[in-house]
């Protein structure tokens, strides 16, 4: 299981236990996670958080864990290791340094993934 899937699966688990069942939508989670915060999310975003394609960014792990009383935890490692595995394979093909095209490669893959 990678860092999205395992951040899915932990998001998933927070909200039955939250809310008594398994069936939510991402429309449902989105419009719930709404109300909590000052910035708002789409569907898609939503659908992305629940179903493993993507990780929201630092700041909306604070929402998530005060909102679905989540261990911070288990949300702050599972996206920590995510990124540092990223590094860690552009790291290993030319030794220890990155050079400026695997920054920019590694700053994209962070973007995609943080822009939620």
């Amino acid at each position: 299981m990678n860092a999205k899937q395992l951040f899915s699966h932990t998001l998933r688990q927070a909200v039955e236990k939250r809310y008594g069942t398994k069936r939510i939508t991402s429309s449902q989670f989105a419009n719930a996670y709404n109300l909590i915060t000052n910035a708002p999310i789409t569907q898609e975003t939503a659908r992305k958080w629940m179903t493993g394609k993507g990780l929201p960014r630092y700041e909306r792990l604070f929402e998530l864990i005060h909102w679905l009383k989540i261990d911070p935890s288990d949300l702050f490692k599972i996206t920590k290791d995510f990124y540092q595995t990223k590094h860690d394979v552009l790291s290993q093909k030319r030794g220890s340094s990155l050079n400026l095209e695997e920054i920019k490669e590694l700053s994209r893959d962070i973007g995609r993934n943080i822009n939620e």
